[in-house]
């Protein structure tokens, strides 16, 4: 049998955890493991603000911060923001991090740097949208 502890619960949560059990017979320790997995599994996403970004190689400080939405999954961090067409995945945050910058950098030349003609409207509410994010850019 593996390694065990004892703990103690008052007696109104031990009536809570059996009203949890799948089957009477099934152990505090399954149970528990059961809802430390589905509890993992239902983590709710945070969000860090993104400050500064890279554009044509220089680190720029962004007019209002770019709210990253963070999971973790399979030991995977997943940074995202579908309004500024932004998704990593990465095995840290520091990772994911440095590729959301890339990420930025490339929609920058994609919408930013290419000449206006070639855009399609939702590209040039786009590229504003980029352009806003910067005190004097226009």
């Amino acid at each position: 049998m593996p390694d065990t502890s004892s703990i103690k619960i008052s007696t109104e949560l031990k009536y809570r955890l059996n009203s949890l059990k799948v089957h009477p017979r099934e152990t505090y320790n399954d149970l528990i493991g059961r809802l430390v997995s589905h509890a993992h599994e239902c983590q709710q996403p945070t969000y860090i603000p993104l400050i500064y970004v890279r554009v044509r190689g220089e680190i720029r400080e962004l007019a209002d911060p770019i709210e990253l939405c963070v999971e973790v999954e399979g030991g995977e961090y997943i940074l995202y923001n579908h309004a500024y067409r932004l998704l990593a995945v990465a095995p840290d945050l520091r990772e994911g991090l440095i590729e959301i910058t890339a990420e930025f950098e490339t929609n920058w030349k994609d919408f930013v740097e290419r000449d206006e003609s070639d855009l399609t409207d939702g590209a040039l509410q786009f590229r504003r949208k980029l352009l806003s994010l910067f005190h004097g850019e226009s």
